[in-house]
């Protein structure tokens, strides 16, 4: 009965979908990568202090910042210390960006209907790869894997698929660190599993395309991936059907790469 469920799901949703599909609402969206972030209306980077080889003084040399500022926007306290495990994040100087846009690391903006997934990993297609997929599978005994597994390395952003809420972030059994939001449109939700750091909290608003996470190896987890998963009021959805994976149709959708205002 559970496989029947599963199977005949996502034709349903993909029905009632196609109800709106001659209304198009465009929705233009900025992807956070590996190089740029946004927290708090700054342009920077999450940073996991554990992993660092130099010192925070040198990395805040190299992005153009000063102690006052970070512990400002990551609300540490003047004579706090910066944490050593979580993530921190760093904001950027202009010049800083200026630099990471001359060697072409800017972000991606691409249009999509506002009710449409998008890949949840801001790294290069090159980086990652699916390694296990929705359906039945024997690791040791027959059990339903309920979503996608996408390898890449430790630390990559793990981006929101949509706008929505977050409710749940946090340890979460099996899953390790985990996010789960709940979408405005057609009452999806998705889940990404196994982070190492998280970088929203419950009742945040997120935007399609921003971080949410950093890829990471927590919970029941063999290896650094991203445990991803959609679900319809609960019942799970096959994540490949409801986005477009890197590749030309997806580049297709890139309407242009940021810049630099003056």
């Amino acid at each position: 009965m559970l496989k029947l469920v599963i199977l005949l799901i996502p034709i349903l949703f993909l029905f009632q979908t196609s109800i709106f599909s001659n209304s198009y609402n465009k929705q233009i969206a900025r992807l956070d990568n590996e190089y740029i972030q946004t927290y708090k209306g700054r342009d920077g980077r999450w940073v996991q202090p554990y992993y660092l080889t130099s010192s925070f003084k040198t990395v805040m040399k190299r992005f153009g910042t000063s102690e006052k500022e970070v512990k400002q926007i990551n609300e540490i306290p003047e004579d706090g210390h910066l944490p050593l495990r979580g993530a921190i994040f760093f904001p950027f100087s202009r010049d800083y960006m200026k630099k990471l846009f001359n060697q072409g690391k800017g972000r991606k903006m691409i249009e999509s209907d506002v009710r449409e997934l998008i890949w949840p990993i801001g790294t290069s297609s090159r980086y990652v790869s699916i390694t296990s997929r929705l359906g039945m599978r024997n690791l040791g005994k027959l059990a339903m894997h309920k979503g996608i597994d996408i390898a890449c390395k430790r630390g990559t952003p793990i981006l929101a698929a949509n706008d929505g809420i977050v409710e749940i972030a946090g340890e979460n059994g099996n899953f390790g660190l985990a996010v789960l939001i709940q979408h405005k449109f057609n009452n999806l939700k998705t889940l990404y599993a196994h982070a190492s750091s998280l970088v929203v909290k419950k009742g945040d608003f997120v935007k399609k395309g921003q971080i949410i996470a950093l890829v990471g190896n927590t919970g029941h987890s063999t290896g650094h991936h991203l445990h991803f998963e959609v679900r319809y009021r609960d019942i799970v959805l096959n994540p490949e059907h409801y986005f477009t994976p890197p590749g030309q149709e997806y580049d297709e959708k890139v309407v242009m790469h940021e810049k630099l205002l003056d």
